[in-house]
């Protein structure tokens, strides 16, 4: 579980970040939340589907690293395969916290950065620095800040996003049938993905709508990235040996 401390320059100037270490918190993850503008880019390497959250019963997006809970395909010995990482990922060890705001009146709410310093990839002696010798930023920090800070300003529109695909009827639960060598074929579900006949059958208002809002794109992104499932698959298969086990 992260423990949270609000950044500070003089307090931890002299903390690193190793980046590889950092982003092993998401090893054993099969999924994270992404939002609608980095869709585009992470498409040529994941699949990106919907996943129902458990407590709130919404949907969100997200980018789908294994098919199994506790797996993430994208993560060996040590580092990411990958050439690019959702802003989720990439911002560890960073989160956003909030605190009360009493010159911002009744309900006014103050951002505040934070730092995990249980992140594996948080010390003193090894990865990149925070700070400099003056306690000002670093580039390094400045590029992590910025990745927090797009998440931060994106999370309304995610959340829109979601709710007028579902508002819409356009999402649709996914299944995949794996065989391994040698083991009988099961079923992995729990994904959803844009239900397409239905999109295509929108009225011209509707469809005008969604495209002024970036949506269309990011939806038909989404469709194109689901044949990442089949790789998955069979990379799920391979790791787990000839038996399937």
């Amino acid at each position: 579980m992260p423990n949270l401390a609000n950044l500070d320059r003089n307090a931890h100037q002299k903390l690193r970040v190793n980046d590889a270490r950092a982003l092993s918190v998401f090893s054993n993850l099969n999924m994270c939340p992404v939002v609608p503008a980095e869709i585009a880019r992470l498409v040529i390497e994941y699949p990106i589907a919907f996943a129902k959250n458990g407590d709130s019963g919404q949907y969100i997006c997200v980018a789908v690293f294994g098919l199994d809970v506790g797996q993430n395909l994208y993560f060996r010995d040590g580092n990411w395969t990958s050439f690019t990482v959702p802003l989720n990922v990439g911002r560890q060890p960073f989160y956003v916290g909030v605190a009360e705001n009493p010159a911002g009146g009744e309900g006014a709410k103050n951002l505040i950065t934070c730092i995990d310093l249980e992140n594996p990839g948080v010390s003193e002696n090894d990865g990149e620095p925070l700070f400099d010798a003056s306690t000002a930023e670093t580039p390094y920090l400045r590029h992590k800040l910025a990745q927090l800070n797009e998440l931060v300003d994106a999370d309304e529109r995610a959340r829109d996003f979601t709710e007028k695909v579902a508002s819409l009827g356009l999402i649709h639960a996914i299944q995949l049938d794996i065989k391994a060598p040698g083991s009988e074929p099961r079923k992995v579900g729990g994904l959803h993905s844009i239900d397409e006949k239905k999109l295509r059958d929108l009225d011209a208002t509707t469809l005008a709508d969604l495209n002024s809002r970036g949506y269309l794109h990011a939806m038909y992104a989404m469709l194109s990235s689901l044949g990442h499932l089949s790789i998955l698959a069979r990379r799920s298969i391979a790791a787990a040996g000839p038996s399937g086990t």
